[in-house]
């Protein structure tokens, strides 16, 4: 009896393990893959009176930031491009290095663009932050692996 006890116990350790290996696996992303992609970010503007450009994406719905995805605030993180590239609203998109970086699967749409990255095409991309603090941050400063899920 001793013994199934013992096992059963390894057993439960082993599920465990095995399962978060697989949170790990699920980090990857799937996908049409940009490299080299240039990660910037850019944050809402609440003292900008034209509310486009300010603290709206391109549709007028409010942005959302890293930092509220990761507080579990928002569904979403929102993502601007160049809007000469045809990109559809709400397009997902995931980069790896961020997966990597929070431990979990890190959820953006593409919904805004700008003037700033008119041209750029897929070698540019800006990550929608909570505050100017926090688009220093090298983690969003960087250069990244782009991929469109």
């Amino acid at each position: 009896m001793k013994y199934f006890y013992i096992v059963a116990i390894f057993s439960c350790l082993f599920v465990k393990v095995h399962l978060l290996y697989q949170n790990e696996i699920s980090l990857k992303c799937n996908g049409k893959r940009f490299e080299n992609v240039t990660l910037t970010a850019y944050y809402p503007d609440y003292n900008e009176e034209q509310k486009a450009g300010g603290y709206l994406d391109k549709k007028g719905k409010l942005l959302n930031s890293l930092q509220d995805y990761i507080d579990n605030r928002a569904e979403y993180v929102t993502l601007s491009m160049d809007e000469g590239l045809g990109i559809p609203y709400g397009t997902k998109v995931c980069i790896p290095e961020l997966n990597g970086h929070f431990g979990h699967r890190i959820v953006l749409e593409v919904r805004d663009s700008s003037f700033d990255l008119s041209g750029s095409g897929y070698s540019r991309a800006d990550i929608c932050v909570r505050s100017e603090i926090d688009s220093y941050d090298a983690i969003v400063n960087r250069v990244v692996s782009l991929v469109f899920v």
